[in-house]
């Protein structure tokens, strides 16, 4: 009795870990091709083999499934462009890089999928807030990757997060730009911004 006690308990677990990711990679599906604003709940839970109703019962929103999503997602972006930049040799070439990644390389993958947050963001009413607080995390993550790619004697201009604030800031204006086909060549502007930065005759390796 006690074996069948435990085995009984344990399917239900098993079927709610798998019918929770269903939903996440339908919803994915549908955010990356369609968009956030034009995908339903019901196209997802469709989509997932399930009925809304039982969609609530594992997220209370849109919303929600994009943060359960998005994070994972963006960091994982993130950890890849980490190991890009660590893989090259001088100052200059790590910063473009850095500025590629996250103007070019981020807003392009899977079918602008980044953008679906500016979506989410924007259409949600005013006092709903943020379920995760990403904008902090990334660009600690951005300042840290800087301080590590520049020379010692560069690093305190990056040092109060500011640069980071601003490069993720323009992000979002590369991913919308990316999702209505209006895609910028990205490579001059990483040119000039590590100018900026490193000074155009910099190849100091960190």
């Amino acid at each position: 009795m006690r074996a069948q006690t435990s085995v009984g308990g344990d399917v239900p677990q098993v079927k709610k870990a798998d019918r929770r990711e269903a939903i996440l990679e339908a919803a994915f599906e549908l955010f990356s091709s369609q968009g956030y604003s034009s995908s339903t709940m019901s196209q997802i839970a469709r989509a997932a083999g399930m009925t809304v109703a039982n969609l609530y019962v594992y997220f209370d929103s849109k919303l929600f499934i994009l943060y359960e999503i998005y994070q994972p997602w963006l960091y994982e972006q993130l950890d890849a462009l980490r190991s890009r930049v660590e893989a090259l040799p001088s100052a200059r070439d790590k910063v473009r890089q850095i500025l590629i990644g996250v103007w070019r390389d981020i807003p392009a993958a899977d079918h602008s999928f980044a953008n679906a947050l500016i979506e989410a963001l924007a259409s949600a009413p005013p006092q709903s807030g943020k379920p995760v607080k990403l904008l902090t995390a990334v660009e600690d993550f951005l300042t840290e990757l800087l301080m590590s790619a520049l020379p010692r004697a560069a690093r305190e201009r990056v040092r109060d997060g500011v640069l980071a604030h601003i490069i993720w800031m323009a992000f979002d204006g590369f991913v919308i730009n990316q999702r209505i086909g209006d895609v910028r060549d990205i490579e001059p502007i990483a040119d000039r911004m590590s100018d900026l930065l490193l000074g155009r005759s910099a190849n100091a390796s960190a």
